[in-house]
């Protein structure tokens, strides 16, 4: 079992010919809403390949809150999402025709959420506790430390990069962070951005995505690099999110750790080859045909 708490968003999506500059106007060619947000998007990416999820967070009262529930509801267990007098989660992305994109979030109902949403009986429960960094980093804070020591493995995506104190981060087992997020992190803690020099500094797991390099993990006495599975790139919005929840799927069910690398290196080939968030998401048997087709 999955536990995320993590944040719940609205995506307000610009298709536009070139990314706008500081001072320009673009016209866009198209527009639509989606559901997203880290958390959602890394929840629904793990149910869709079969793992049970649960979904801890906030929305607010709003229209949009229906707009960013709509792709976990059946999928995910939302019994743990509270809903506040707060703005829903936001955020605006604009893509271009190369598959690039820019986000700009507003947190919203996101960070009144309170990591009391999971409680001790979960984190008690056999499985993954997965944490993204779109909340109050206080209450992912005490999370992970409620998580240390209890039955379950704590995987934290540190994005978007944030400065946790290094002991906390040796409270995950698993830090997984992109290369703009572990270059970060290396200027904080004093090392290279590689994951066995951040391993080395934080005491912890290090998985670093490296886009269409791979990724390379550290972690458990192991140091695994993987190759990027080739395909053409549509959009790259939700790409990093599938990634880190096929992970947490294949390790909850028993995957050795290259195993796991390798199917979700599979299943972001094919969000990226899609346009849209959570519409992006494979299913365990569209990763399946991806992995076999290699």
């Amino acid at each position: 079992m999955i536990a995320t708490f993590g944040s719940i968003n609205a995506d307000l999506i610009f298709s536009v010919d070139a990314l706008p500059v500081p001072g320009q106007t673009v016209l866009a060619r198209g527009f639509h809403t989606e559901a997203g947000g880290k958390g959602a998007n890394q929840a629904l990416a793990a149910a869709l390949d079969g793992a049970e999820v649960v979904m801890a967070g906030a929305v607010g009262t709003d229209a949009l809150a229906e707009v960013a529930l709509k792709g976990l509801t059946g999928k995910v267990d939302l019994s743990r999402v509270a809903r506040l007098d707060q703005p829903t989660g936001c955020a605006a992305i604009h893509r271009d025709t190369d598959g690039r994109n820019e986000i700009v979030v507003a947190a919203g109902a996101n960070l009144a959420a309170t990591s009391e949403a999971v409680e001790d009986a979960l984190l008690a429960r056999d499985g993954i506790l997965l944490l993204q960094m779109e909340n109050d980093p206080v209450q992912i804070i005490r999370l992970i430390r409620r998580c240390h020591g209890s039955g379950m493995l704590c995987l934290l995506n540190l994005a978007p990069a944030f400065d946790l104190p290094p002991e906390v981060l040796a409270l995950c087992d698993l830090v997984i962070v992109n290369e703009d997020e572990a270059g970060m992190m290396a200027g904080w803690l004093g090392c290279e951005a590689t994951a066995r020099d951040l391993a080395a500094r934080t005491g912890t797991g290090i998985l670093r995505t490296l886009g269409g390099a791979g990724a390379e993990l550290c972690w458990r006495g192991q140091e695994i690099a993987i190759p990027a599975v080739p395909c053409q790139v549509r959009d790259t919005t939700a790409a990093g999110d599938c990634f880190v929840g096929v992970v947490a799927a294949a390790l909850d069910r028993g995957a050795d750790a290259e195993t796991a690398l390798r199917r979700a290196a599979a299943a972001a080939s094919v969000a990226c080859s899609r346009t849209g968030s959570q519409s992006s998401l494979p299913t365990a048997q569209e990763t399946d045909r991806a992995l076999s087709a290699l």
